[in-house]
């Protein structure tokens, strides 16, 4: 039975996919990490394949298998999932994708086999005072105990002055779920659609300021609006006063971001990715890059996939497509 997707975590791997960059401040939240923003994110094959008890074969997804590459080089890879409510399966997912991702970079030294798991989070998008702060997983090992921890970030303790102030841009779509138990409510209170439709504003208007300090780009901006707009319609679609009141502020943002601007930019990205389009098959340009840079500097193909946690294989097809190319 293959995983089945729900729209926020569609919403997720979108931002994942168009807007990788947002998934820095988020991984520096959860793991106290401090990487600036100017790292490679890349992301990595996310569907694994597992056998069930009768012996079939299940495809499961993962919301985000990526690795974060400095400028120096140093490669970090990382497991997010982000779930809208605890099902009781989590630390059993958790625990099945991270290790086939571990398998997926195993590597045999001196007879021994070595497979290091990823860096993993949970975002809850619901909580309550009963969900815990991490997830634990025991590992038993004849009279040994290794205790495995996955840290969970709780969308809804997150004020809009945290947000902004720790750049977790990234929760501004889920961020409606503060709200979801108070909509039959505010649906029928012109005062509580007034403050909520304010308090979008102030999101539209504070994206607004972000975009031009310089510290967002504007495609960011407008697809955080659109797809915060897409939670809304689909977590308040029998609240009707509700999902107008967002979607009119949200939704006017788009068209606003939607401008000459954005699509000149959007042009120029799609000019410079079109030269490798093709040849290239999506790798990331940036690792395309530091792959070649370490290869002209004289280091091997095996050396260049541990450094960048690549497999032989991939570091091989990039450099037999830029010789083809070249």
């Amino acid at each position: 039975m293959e995983t089945i997707n729900t729209p926020y975590d569609d919403t997720f791997r979108t931002l994942l996919q168009d807007c990788p960059e947002l998934v820095v401040p988020l991984i520096n939240e959860l793991f106290g990490t401090n990487y600036t923003g100017r790292e490679v994110v890349v992301s990595n094959e996310n569907e694994i394949f597992l056998r069930n008890p009768e012996g079939k074969k299940e495809k499961r997804v993962t919301d985000s298998n990526l690795t974060l590459i400095s400028l120096k080089g140093i490669s970090k890879r990382y497991h997010l999932e982000c779930q809208s409510t605890a099902d009781g399966t989590m630390e059993i997912r958790m625990w099945e994708y991270d290790a086939q991702i571990a398998l997926r970079n195993k590597e045999y030294r001196d007879g021994v086999l070595y497979v290091k798991f990823p860096d993993s989070a949970v975002i809850y998008l619901r909580s309550n005072s009963n969900t815990p702060d991490e997830l634990k997983i025991c590992v038993c090992i004849g009279q040994k105990e290794l205790f495995y921890e996955i840290p969970i970030l709780k969308v809804k303790n997150y004020t809009l002055e945290e947000i902004f102030e720790k750049e977790l841009w990234m929760l501004i779509p889920f961020y409606i779920f503060r709200y979801e138990k108070e909509f039959r409510i505010i649906n029928g209170d012109e005062k509580r659609l007034r403050s909520l439709r304010m308090e979008y504003e102030n999101v539209a208007a504070r994206l607004d300021q972000e975009c031009q300090s310089g510290r967002m780009k504007p495609i960011t901006g407008g697809a955080l609006c659109e797809l915060a707009n897409n939670v809304v319609e689909k977590l308040a679609s029998k609240y009707d006063n509700v999902e107008k009141e967002v979607t009119e502020v949200m939704g006017g943002k788009v068209l606003n971001y939607r401008s000459k601007e954005i699509f000149r930019e959007a042009m120029e990205k799609g000019l410079e990715e079109g030269r490798l389009e093709g040849r290239l098959e999506g790798s990331n340009q940036k690792t395309v890059e530091l792959v070649t840079k370490k290869y002209q500097k004289g280091d091997s193909v095996s050396k260049i996939a541990e450094d960048l946690l690549m497999s032989v294989e991939e570091v091989e097809e990039i450099l037999g497509k830029m010789t083809v190319s070249q």
